[in-house]
């Protein structure tokens, strides 16, 4: 009965709470827990396949997508959290939307989870596994250090069965303590453009052993908005065209493979579940607005910047580019992460700033330093379209924002469209 009671109110709310604009992806779970405090423990002890978590500081989004477009082709019925909304909360509120008769309505859950959120939920969740894409400096008034967070992921990663970590991360790789893991890498050549945290602050990191990966990416060439990627997943070299760019969504798809194999799921039915897969808001989309092709790319820490700028300097034809920065608590407050980005790189292309959002001035600055002529503007709309006017018809329009920036893009590129919509 309070499993069913904590559900009904969970959604009672959640009702309420869309019927006054407010969305409803948070309170649903915040209200069930407060009926049952152990109302996330009760549902997921009915998922016949138990839960996948994914986890890092960049990737969760789409390496979950990827898993579950995955799952779903192989026949499983998947309950995942695709809004962003990546606390204890979220996952509450996906298992009470998914609730029929006080038992959720799926196989197998696979839950993107926050680095902070992910120590506290580790044990209440018993994870199959998790998977774990990386670790970079990210919202440090909010985690602190990496090794804060790295000790908060080793804590999940002892509650799971085994464990999918980045062989390439010095600082994933050695956290799987007493539980079994499975690894995943590129080639040297690919690795080089995606350093790890200590790395990319100057230090040395020894190179894996190639053998030591289960799934190891082995080329990533762009082909339209996208890219092709060879992967070896157990022996077998596997061809595919992701709808994704960039040689660190290869790493999410080689991450994805090795959880579908020990999930029992072939590479025959996993490549074309993740050709199929279109990119969720924001992780790459195309948006057709006003004539244009408006492609977001979520930026949020360095490392994350340092792989927009580098798509944006593959691009030999050069076109308008929106960079919109703001420091909400979903953001980070604290925007000095700017200073460690390359963005001296960009000074060498052919594309045309302009830096948007609440930090508009920060970017602007910024800009200033490398080089980089921009103009600034802190109102989304007015920014918005002045980077389309800037735009010739059918061109390409970039705009690069961080979190929150992305949701007010949302709203404007896409408007009446749900953050689940959008996300899917």
């Amino acid at each position: 009965m309070p499993v069913r009671l904590a559900v009904a109110a969970g959604r009672i709310a959640g009702a309420l709470s869309r019927m006054v604009g407010r969305g409803g992806t948070a309170v649903p779970g915040l209200v069930a827990e407060r009926v049952d405090r152990r109302i996330i423990e009760r549902l997921v002890a009915g998922l016949p396949d138990g839960v996948v978590v994914v986890t890092g500081t960049n990737g969760k989004t789409t390496t979950t997508k990827m898993i579950t477009a995955i799952l779903e082709r192989s026949g499983m019925r998947v309950l995942t959290n695709p809004t962003g909304s990546n606390l204890a909360r979220g996952v509450a509120t996906a298992l009470v939307g998914a609730s029929r008769r006080g038992r959720v309505d799926a196989d197998v859950a696979v839950f993107e989870i926050d680095e902070a959120a992910v120590r506290g939920l580790g044990p209440r969740l018993h994870p199959r596994m998790v998977v774990v894409t990386n670790l970079a400096r990210d919202q440090l008034d909010r985690y602190g250090e990496l090794d804060t967070t790295a000790g908060h992921l080793a804590s999940a990663i002892s509650c799971a069965d085994c464990a999918v970590l980045n062989a390439d991360d010095p600082m994933v790789a050695g956290l799987a303590g007493n539980t079994p893991a499975l690894l995943f890498g590129a080639v040297d050549q690919i690795r080089a453009t995606m350093p790890d945290d200590r790395s990319l602050y100057g230090h040395k990191t020894p190179s894996q052993l190639e053998g030591e990966r289960q799934a190891l990416v082995l080329s990533s060439i762009p082909e339209g908005d996208g890219q092709v990627c060879v992967v070896r997943l157990s022996g077998d070299e596997l061809t595919i065209r992701l709808s994704v760019p960039g040689a660190y969504n290869a790493y999410n798809a080689a991450a994805a493979l090795v959880a579908a194999g020990r999930l029992a799921v072939p590479a025959a039915i996993a490549v074309p579940a993740l050709e199929a897969m279109r990119p969720a808001f924001g992780r790459g989309q195309v948006v057709a607005y006003r004539g244009r092709r408006v492609k977001l790319v979520l930026v949020k820490n360095p490392a994350g910047f340092n792989q927009a700028i580098r798509l944006l300097a593959d691009d030999p034809v050069g076109g308008s580019v929106l960079v919109a920065i703001n420091d909400e608590h979903a953001d980070g407050r604290d925007v000095s992460w700017l200073w460690d980005a390359r963005v001296e790189e960009l000074a060498a292309t052919r594309h045309r700033f302009g830096a948007g959002g609440v930090r508009a001035a920060d970017m602007a600055l910024r800009f200033k330093y490398a080089g980089v002529e921009a103009w600034s503007e802190p109102d989304f709309a007015r920014a918005l379209a002045r980077a389309v006017e800037d735009a010739s018809e059918g061109e390409t329009v970039y705009v690069v924002p961080t979190y929150t920036a992305m949701l007010r893009f949302l709203e404007l590129l896409l408007p009446g469209v749900k953050r689940s919509e959008a996300w899917s």
